[in-house]
């Protein structure tokens, strides 16, 4: 009986000794191994999305409402993610072919309701090149040629980069100053997301 009971306290203190350090490091953000370079002299926060993830769509307008509350004190930079999806790739090659063509202004919300409260689907350049033709002062070849372009190309190949140096596990995510990634689940949703990063913007800026 006393061995019994010696094994059953030996195996609660393995529990133990195993669920402390899970605990312990359940925060709503971590600190990156390598932390990336920013520019400018306001505070990056970085979004991390894809045009065809619903939770962002439902993030985009809070995220842009804070924004625009914090002003000046922080560079908002959009990071179109793909997590090895094709369409999701087209999705962020989308992104930066508005960008390049500086009608990001017009597309961005629009191609997030396009998906998502419209039900239009974007096979392949041309469904994206009609689709921004029909809804900025732009021509389809303009789109399809800024698609195509290695301007594009290299920007998204820098995208997937920083989401493997952030090491992004799911959209949306957020990453502040280069140094910190927020974890929506640990900070309690969206809104509990940007209450961090906003934490987080203050530190930086009083270092």
């Amino acid at each position: 009986m006393h061995r019994l009971n010696r094994i059953l306290v030996a195996g609660l203190l393995a529990l133990i000794g195993v669920a402390g350090p899970v605990l312990a490091q359940d925060q709503p953000y971590r600190e990156l191994d390598s932390p990336q370079s920013t520019e400018g002299g306001a505070v990056e926060v970085r979004e991390f999305f894809s045009y065809g993830c619903p939770h962002c769509h439902d993030f985009e307008p809070r995220l842009s409402a804070w924004a625009e509350s914090m002003g000046d004190r922080i560079d908002v930079v959009h990071t179109p993610v793909t997590f090895g999806r094709d369409s999701w790739a087209l999705l962020a090659r989308a992104y930066y072919a508005a960008e390049a063509l500086d009608i990001l202004g017009t597309t961005h919300t629009a191609t997030f309701e396009a998906i998502h409260e419209q039900g239009r689907q974007f096979s392949d350049a041309d469904d994206v090149a009609a689709f921004y033709a029909d809804i900025a002062e732009v021509s389809e070849q303009a789109v399809l040629d800024a698609l195509a372009s290695f301007e594009v190309d290299a920007s998204a190949r820098r995208a997937e980069r920083m989401v493997s140096a952030y090491g992004v596990p799911g959209t949306p995510a957020v990453g502040v100053a280069g140094r910190y990634l927020i974890d929506v689940r640990a900070a309690g949703g969206q809104a509990g997301m940007l209450d961090v990063a906003e934490q987080l913007v203050a530190e930086e800026s009083s270092r």
